[in-house]
């Protein structure tokens, strides 16, 4: 029993994630590299780009989903950034962390 609980809660659901996905599609598209240098590049145009409202709300999906994510390793929080969309696969934790610094400055 105790399983079942921990599978399910360790089970991701991009749905949870509307503006994540929004973004991934919209700034971290097969192009990205080409139009922003790095996933930290297209975090800090979308900072720029979006609404005060999309960019808090995107700021705090990421944050939930790091907060899941601390204690797992790479290639689980890119399966899981892979269903939300877009075509970033971060390799260390330096692209990461570029992200997460990109999402925290403030604009």
């Amino acid at each position: 029993m105790k399983r079942d609980k921990k599978s399910k809660k360790a089970e991701f659901a991009a749905a949870q994630y509307p503006r994540l996905r929004d973004f991934f599609s919209a700034y971290l598209h097969e192009d990205f590299q080409d139009e922003h240098g790095s996933a930290a590049g297209a975090a800090t145009a979308f900072c720029t780009d979006g609404s005060i409202e999309e960019v808090q709300a995107t700021r705090e999906e990421w944050a939930k989903l790091r907060k899941s994510f601390a204690a797992r390793p790479i290639p689980r929080l890119r399966e899981a950034l892979q269903k939300l969309g877009g075509a970033w696969r971060p390799q260390d934790d330096d692209e990461i962390r570029g992200v997460d610094e990109a999402f925290a400055a403030k604009r």
